[in-house]
């Protein structure tokens, strides 16, 4: 544990923890592709000072990792898909292990809120909870198919208002290569007006509607063309669409997901 005393308005204080999430998972797959999963924690507050109900920023990740078969390059290509934002590691080819990644975003994601919130908390102290900060990140490996994992992110951001938001971010690792695959790696080229066609066939069935236009009545897909989000689950048998909460709908909708089964995507698969 490491201690930091920082300096606005009055006194503010910055404790970090660094620890593990306390999950492991092992793939399992096989002997020559075996790759295991651990995790690390970090977590840090920042005060905008030592008076009684002063604002402050609460950052927590729980980063799992791989250990094992193109652990490196997994690793680093999970850093880099926009799990954590800002995605402060797109913009640089710096090499990170998981731990220094995790402890980086923390210290400059407090380092930012402290330059952005201080000021503004200086010359309005009378709504000092407008200036409350929390970001907190929890993350899992799922492995239901025998080709991919599946790496999950958990978000929830508040930076003042009404209520905070909470999104998932799912990205999908072949086994083989380590490689974080897109739709364009899974689909035939072309692949995209039947897949949306297969999206809105599903919604409708969720929703208990008939067409697009009555998904459409319901403010999903208004005013916007269907499409399929790089934001997915590669199942057993099926892949899920992950649409984040005020992404095609009205907040009230919150998180909407499109499950298409295998058999239903089968013309569209790459061989």
């Amino acid at each position: 544990m490491k201690k930091a005393t920082l300096t606005i308005l009055t006194i503010a204080l910055a404790i970090m923890t660094i620890s593990s999430c306390g999950n492991a998972f092992n793939g399992g797959k096989s002997s020559k592709d075996s790759i295991t999963f651990d995790s690390i924690k970090v977590d840090s507050t920042l005060s905008l000072g030592n008076k009684e109900g002063a604002p402050s920023c609460h950052v927590s990740i729980c980063l799992t990792y791989a250990k094992g078969k193109n652990a490196d390059f997994i690793n680093d290509s999970i850093i880099r898909s926009g799990i954590l934002s800002p995605d402060y590691f797109s913009i640089t080819s710096e090499k990170l292990s998981p731990k220094e990644a995790a402890d980086s975003f923390v210290t400059r994601y407090i380092s930012e809120y402290q330059r952005d919130y201080g000021e503004m908390y200086k010359s309005d102290m009378e709504h000092a909870a407008s200036y409350n900060c929390e970001y907190i990140v929890t993350t899992k490996v799922l492995d239901e198919n025998e080709k991919y994992f599946t790496y999950i992110a958990n978000i929830y951001n508040y930076g003042g208002g009404a209520h905070g938001i909470s999104v998932i971010v799912a990205r999908n690792i072949d086994v083989a290569t380590g490689k974080i695959v897109s739709l364009k790696d899974i689909f035939v080229p072309g692949y995209e007006q039947e897949l949306n066609d297969l999206i809105v066939k599903a919604l409708c069935k969720e929703y208990n509607v008939s067409d697009l236009n009555a998904l459409r009545n319901k403010t999903i897909f208004m005013g916007i063309d269907v499409y399929a989000p790089d934001n997915f689950i590669i199942g057993t048998d099926d892949i899920t669409f992950i649409y984040s909460s005020d992404e095609i709908a009205c907040h009230a909708e919150g998180e909407i997901r499109a499950t298409i089964k295998n058999k239903d995507l089968e013309r569209l698969m790459r061989k």
